[in-house]
């Protein structure tokens, strides 16, 4: 989002949920939920970071994790046509170019992760066969031999960082879910070097203080770490669907100038 907006395109951040079931920092075992106005300032801070509009919000609470229960006015609990017409709204006032969106499964199974995969990609659809819709659709991943180097750079970096609290089970099950998630590395479409706005990215990763666990994100001793683990960003590109074995360094449909 950072490199599309460095090069002249308007980038929005749609938010379906106002994240009020995260939790803090090392609670285990309460309440999950938290003041709603707490993620959605921290989703402001972040997108400003990264030099893009305003985030858009459409109101539903968050659902939980799985296993959580989830709470009334909640994404998983909404009608899928209702919000897949709202996106639609959206996209016909704002007139993107490309959608991206989550893998179907969610990165790591978070159930509103899931339902904005599935609404987002049918809103794309819809929006797609209409005069002057997108034109692209992709779907963020997580490829497979990444999982190995990942665990490891994040328990150099909580190591680093002083973070001494064991794992939850929540975190233990967000674990295995990525690995069990992750996609093969032949499916994977798109490669994009994000160095050139890494510290952008590491500034907006800092504005979510309340899921960070004070991590310090501007210590120069984890930035290898840093740069290992969000160095790069991959996709999928849903549509157009690619030809078999095409690999791409940028989206398409935007612009990018010398790049």
């Amino acid at each position: 989002m950072a490199l599309a907006a460095a090069a002249g395109n308007p980038v929005w951040v749609l938010c379906v949920t106002n994240g009020d079931q995260g939790g803090r920092p090392g609670e285990m075992g309460v309440d999950h939920s938290l003041d709603p106005e707490i993620r959605l300032e921290e989703l402001r801070c972040a997108c400003s970071e990264m030099g893009i509009a305003e985030p858009i919000f459409l109101g539903y609470r968050d659902s939980g994790m799985e296993g959580w229960g989830a709470p009334e006015g909640s994404l998983a609990l909404a009608d899928a046509e209702e919000v897949v017409g709202r996106m639609v709204e959206v996209i016909r006032r704002l007139r993107p170019a490309v959608i991206v969106t989550f893998d179907p499964g969610g990165i790591y199974g978070h159930p509103d992760h899931v339902r904005c995969s599935a609404t987002a990609t049918e809103a794309y659809r819809r929006a797609a066969a209409e005069p002057g819709g997108p034109i692209a659709l992709y779907h963020q991943v997580m490829p497979r031999s990444r999982i190995a180097a990942m665990r490891v750079a994040m328990e150099e970096e909580r190591r680093s960082s002083g973070d001494t609290a064991p794992p939850s089970e929540d975190d233990r099950r967000q674990q295995e879910a990525f690995e069990r998630l992750a996609r093969p590395d032949e499916e994977i479409t798109t490669i994009v070097a994000i160095g050139d706005v890494l510290d952008r990215k590491l500034a907006a990763l800092a504005c979510h203080d309340s899921q960070m666990r004070g991590r310090r994100w501007d210590d120069p001793e984890v930035r290898e770490q840093l740069t290992q683990m969000f160095g790069h960003e991959t996709f999928v590109r849903v549509d157009p669907a690619p030809r078999p074995g095409e690999r791409e360094d940028l989206p398409v449909g935007l612009e990018w100038g010398k790049r």
